[in-house]
């Protein structure tokens, strides 16, 4: 049988109603299993994302815990003047040391870091991060924030 006359078999065949019910049958069992499969897949996909999700936020919250447990040790110096090249960690140690007289006195050996936060923008100066190298010299210094409060310069818990 050459190509021509299958052609014809194939088209006189499929004009037979019993024959493209056959045909629409295999068709249609297929489409079924595959769509079965692919079901399966979906599913199995979102029972990973969603494992995915729980994993993410436990992640997220144990950022957060430890994110807050490094601030520990750290304070917020809010209302410090800002001046060109000023030296912040003087400054600083100025203000915590003989503004609010701190006892015994904070040494430069009890901070770890200290810097202004944020971008200059010509209006109200930028807060300082004190990052105090124990929570004890933290706590010395917060008993002491009263001493501050005649003046514009605020000391609050870093939070965030």
């Amino acid at each position: 049988m050459d190509n021509a006359a299958f052609a014809k078999a194939l088209s006189a065949a499929l004009l037979d109603p019993q024959v493209r019910s056959s045909i629409g049958g295999i068709v249609a069992e297929s489409i079924k299993q595959e769509l079965v499969a692919l079901r399966a897949e979906v599913k199995q996909k979102n029972a990973i994302i969603d494992q995915l999700k729980r994993r993410v936020d436990d992640l997220e919250s144990t950022n957060d815990d430890l994110e807050q447990y490094q601030r520990r040790n750290s304070l917020r110096i809010s209302g410090l003047l800002e001046e060109d090249n000023e030296d912040t960690f003087q400054r600083s140690l100025c203000v915590i040391n003989e503004t609010m007289k701190v006892e015994p006195p904070i040494q430069e050996q009890d901070i770890d870091r200290l810097h202004r936060v944020g971008k200059r923008d010509g209006g109200k100066p930028r807060s300082i991060i004190v990052k105090f190298a124990t929570y004890r010299a933290r706590h010395r210094v917060m008993q002491c924030r009263r001493n501050l409060k005649n003046s514009n310069i605020f000391i609050n818990e870093d939070l965030t």
